[in-house]
């Protein structure tokens, strides 16, 4: 597995940091010819990046693009098991109030939700075990 994906989950996964997360998974998805389901993993990272900060409006619309570029790939992508990915992040959506689909509320509200941490599920063991202690590979600035 590419270091650059070991990242994007130990991103997502160990610091909740979506932004990073989003970063590592843009730089692998440019250098491996653009694949579709990549696509759809870095705007998971992105919807709960909007969904946190109280842009629940973008979150929601960069779900439904993530959910339909990982549909076609599931459900396991490089030992990452995408259908539970969606099945997660379906349900943290089902707690939120729908009418907050096309707005932006503020993050004190989202916090007030209770939402539950999303984490990627790995299939490989020894990789999700070794998750906590991994040190991620610098980004080339192009």
């Amino acid at each position: 597995m590419d270091a650059r994906l070991i990242s994007y989950l130990y991103y997502f996964n160990i610091e909740q940091d979506y932004y990073e997360c989003h970063e590592y998974g843009e730089h692998l998805w440019l250098e491996t010819g653009r694949p579709v389901v990549l696509k759809g993993l870095i705007q998971a990272a992105v919807c709960l990046y909007h969904l946190r900060n109280g842009n629940v409006k973008g979150g929601w619309k960069m779900w439904q693009r993530a959910r339909r570029y990982m549909a076609d790939a599931c459900p396991v992508y490089q030992n990452i098991d995408l259908q539970q990915l969606t099945d997660d992040i379906d349900a943290v959506f089902a707690l939120v109030p729908s009418e907050w689909y096309s707005k932006v509320v503020s993050s004190k509200d989202i916090e007030k939700l209770h939402l539950p941490t999303v984490k990627i599920r790995i299939v490989q063991k020894d990789l999700e075990q070794a998750l906590p202690t991994w040190h991620p590979v610098p980004l080339e600035e192009n």
